[in-house]
């Protein structure tokens, strides 16, 4: 938060964690003390903490709405608490994105439980796995099981206009430090540019 506040940055991205043996509505209130605690000791600060959905593997919070929406409303200062979505995690997770009718009950309940407002960025990531496979693994953009179509959803989206999608994919095999832009971010990012103009 330091570094990111130092940078000017909007704010930093983060898993809520894994609850291993503890009971979810226990390890949602180390969240919420933990989120505060940080916030509290940066009073001035303009950073903020977005909540990352997770796709749920193993006993990681943050997979449902709900989950994410208690952490949040724990806290009592909440200008400075966010969220981004990931489209991996999201299908992994459960949630529908491919049909039109699941887009549109996804984002509804989003909307009812946490609100647009609160959304701050996407991680625009195909799935390797399936609907509700709870195993987070990112594809190319249209080479997974989200495919195409819901990322033509989003970038038509007028809810979701200005925010930023953030591409998460794998990465061209390189040895030793570089700073060449690598083949497959271009590809995947002219996959998401052809779908804008379309």
């Amino acid at each position: 938060m330091d570094r990111a506040e130092a940078l000017g940055l909007l704010g930093v991205v983060l898993h809520p964690g894994a609850r291993l043996a503890t009971a979810e509505h226990v390890a949602v209130e180390l969240v919420v003390t933990a989120l505060a605690q940080v916030l509290s000791e940066r009073p001035k600060g303009k950073a903020m903490i977005l909540l990352e959905h997770t796709a749920g593997q193993g006993s990681a919070m943050g997979a449902t709405f709900e989950q994410i929406a208690a952490m949040l409303n724990g806290v009592r200062s909440k200008k400075r608490l966010g969220v981004c979505l990931d489209t991996c995690h999201l299908l992994a997770a459960g949630y529908d994105l491919c049909s039109e009718d699941g887009y549109a009950a996804t984002f509804e309940r989003f909307e009812a439980l946490i609100g647009f407002d609160r959304l701050k960025v996407f991680h625009a990531n195909d799935s390797k796995k399936a609907l509700g496979s709870r195993v987070d693994r990112h594809a190319h953009i249209g080479d997974g099981c989200v495919g195409v179509e819901l990322f033509r959803r989003l970038l038509h989206d007028p809810r979701f206009a200005g925010r930023p999608l953030l591409i998460e994919t794998e990465k061209s095999p390189q040895k030793g430090p570089t700073i060449a832009v690598d083949p497959l971010d271009v590809r995947n990012l002219e996959t998401l540019r052809r779908l804008r103009s379309q």
